[in-house]
């Protein structure tokens, strides 16, 4: 979620943490966020990872005390407060629903405790006036099924984001923000944000993902429990996977965990016309699945409806149908009374699905001969 915020900083203040600083790290500070916020988290770390950028807190619901007044509706603890709980020398700041800053100074000799003296004293000896930083970032949701949203989809490194290559090779959205259902003109429809519903869909067992993973193996293997996850359709890159930065070590170590075992199956290509059709199934067992295909139904219809009507029953086929030679007052006249005549929007569609443009033609010239009075 992390990485370096603080341009005016140098790179070189901010090191990466060895995991004990990082954990001693994470200990000392959650208990002081957890006075100001009533849900404080940090996702649970990639497995195997040795080193880390910076510590992401997810909060919700700041704690209202003698020491602060907030306004109703506000999400954020008072930023002042947070920076001086944690110790920031410099943050940069987000209100709302975002999330925000804080660059720590590292104290002398902090890292000894944790048998970490020797890295501290290297990473002092090439930053700026030997002061180095720990980066914290504090991510405030809006409420609650947010904040449980973005712990579940951060954890575990780049496992969101696996899964979510696992779903868009059965041609759904899967992100920190639930299900999703693509449809494009259509506005995009959330089909859950419900992850252990998710998960369910999907073939993973989401009490295995919350016991933690000790090595990414275990990880890639608990994804591949998918019923979606076959080698004769999983695709890693291309259209509709997206480019990932370089840095998602854990992602590309997955992508070539999968190329592997493709070409160990002896899977060397991928079927793109088996692709389409098996994602069009999937798709609509997901509207099936959370109930969403009467709706994704009714979008469609309405849409092809003012899509017929837009290009059956507009100015420029009206004007050439009555000869009105661009008088577009006589034209609105008819088409007014053409709707009013015959029940709106929906009663043109009637005839133009029942009649076609020669049923509509034969009304609008109706109308039109009752009209000739129109300048």
């Amino acid at each position: 979620m992390g990485g370096s915020a603080f341009k005016l900083l140098q790179t070189s203040s901010f090191p990466r943490l060895p995991s004990p600083v990082y954990q001693a790290l994470k200990a000392r500070l959650t208990p002081v966020l957890q006075k100001l916020y009533d849900y404080v988290a940090v996702p649970a770390e990639a497995p195997e990872k040795m080193d880390h950028g910076d510590l992401d807190f997810v909060v919700y619901q700041p704690r209202l005390s003698s020491s602060h007044c907030l306004t109703p509706g506000l999400v954020n603890a008072p930023h002042q407060q947070v920076k001086t709980a944690l110790g920031a020398s410099h943050c940069i700041l987000e209100d709302g629903n975002r999330t925000s800053n804080f660059a720590i100074a590292v104290d002398r000799g902090a890292w000894g405790s944790v048998g970490c003296a020797e890295q501290e004293e290297n990473f002092r000896q090439v930053a700026d006036e030997h002061v180095i930083y720990y980066q914290v970032d504090v991510h405030v949701c809006a409420d609650k099924n947010e904040w449980e949203r973005v712990v579940y989809f951060h954890s575990y490194g780049d496992l969101g984001m696996i899964q979510g290559l696992v779903a868009t090779n059965v041609g759904l959205v899967l992100g920190a923000n639930g299900l999703k259902f693509a449809h494009p003109p259509h506005p995009t429809l959330t089909l859950s944000q419900d992850f252990a519903q998710i998960a369910k869909f999907f073939g993973w067992s989401h009490e295995r993902r919350s016991l933690g993973f000790n090595t990414r193996q275990e990880a890639f293997e608990w994804v591949s429990e998918s019923r979606f996850f076959d080698l004769q359709y999983i695709r890693t890159s291309g259209k509709g996977t997206g480019k990932v930065k370089a840095q998602r070590k854990m992602y590309f170590d997955f992508v070539a965990w999968a190329n592997e075992r493709s070409a160990q199956s002896g899977v060397t290509s991928v079927d793109m016309e088996k692709v389409e059709r098996r994602q069009e199934r999937v798709r609509e067992e997901a509207l099936v699945e959370f109930g969403r295909r009467d709706e994704v139904a009714t979008v469609v219809r309405e849409f092809e409806g003012r899509k017929k009507i837009k290009n059956g029953f507009n100015g420029t086929v009206v004007d050439a149908w009555i000869g009105s030679n661009g008088n577009w007052r006589k034209v609105k006249t008819v088409m007014d009374k053409v709707r009013e005549r015959h029940g709106g929007e929906e009663g043109i569609l009637r005839i133009l699905e029942s009649e076609g443009e020669d049923g509509l033609k034969q009304r609008v010239m109706s109308v039109s001969e009752e009209s000739t009075s129109i300048p």
